[in-house]
């Protein structure tokens, strides 16, 4: 049985703009062999019916968050210890994943740093095109324990994870803009089978 990956997304509404990307990255987790499916992020908002508790966010074998809106309380979330591909850069020092923003633009061209990791095995250390260019958020490793994998031409991180934790911050957030079947969609599942362990 394939593992259950809940991807929280701006709202379940696959034909909105503001869900375009997490349907990508849910779609790349399901041709890839994951059960996934769109969460509201809702889930994550205390004061709604949708919202999850720590034991009910366990029934997920892994999370994805995609890019939303920044002031929802992750606590819960944390605490149930589920492995996390974070796409939203407002969510990385909550994850212990970097502590802020650093670039934000759109480019197609980023510097592999680290290809002794699961994720970046098979891909050469120094500059990689990834096919279309895509918006991306950077972070900053400063007082994390993280590795970065990837990072932008400015030298700040893109793909990073965690030392001791299966947490990954993935900065490439407009996933709808990636080249299909490129190495975008290859970090993604290669970020996810090493999160989550496989499907």
């Amino acid at each position: 049985m394939p593992k259950d990956i809940a991807v929280i997304s701006y709202n379940e509404n696959t034909g909105s703009y503001q869900t375009q990307d997490a349907v990508v990255i849910r779609d790349t987790l399901i041709n890839g062999g994951y059960s996934a499916r769109l969460l509201h992020q809702y889930c994550l908002n205390e004061t709604n019916a949708a919202f999850l508790s720590d034991d009910e966010w366990e029934k997920y074998d892994g999370l994805v968050i995609t890019n939303f809106y920044y002031f929802w309380n992750l606590r819960e979330l944390i605490r149930s210890g589920r492995p996390v591909i974070c796409t939203c850069h407002a969510y990385v020092d909550d994850l212990g994943l970097g502590d802020r923003q650093y670039d934000h633009g759109r480019e197609d061209d980023f510097n592999v740093v680290n290809n002794t990791h699961p994720i970046t095995s098979g891909f050469p250390l120094g500059g990689i095109d990834v096919g279309n260019s895509v918006w991306f958020d950077s972070t900053s490793r400063h007082n994390h324990h993280v590795d970065v994998l990837v990072n932008s031409l400015s030298n700040w991180a893109v793909l990073a994870v965690h030392k001791t934790r299966p947490l990954v911050y993935f900065g490439w957030y407009r996933m709808s803009q990636a080249s299909p079947d490129g190495t975008l969609h290859k970090l993604l599942l290669k970020s996810a089978n090493w999160a989550f362990s496989g499907p």
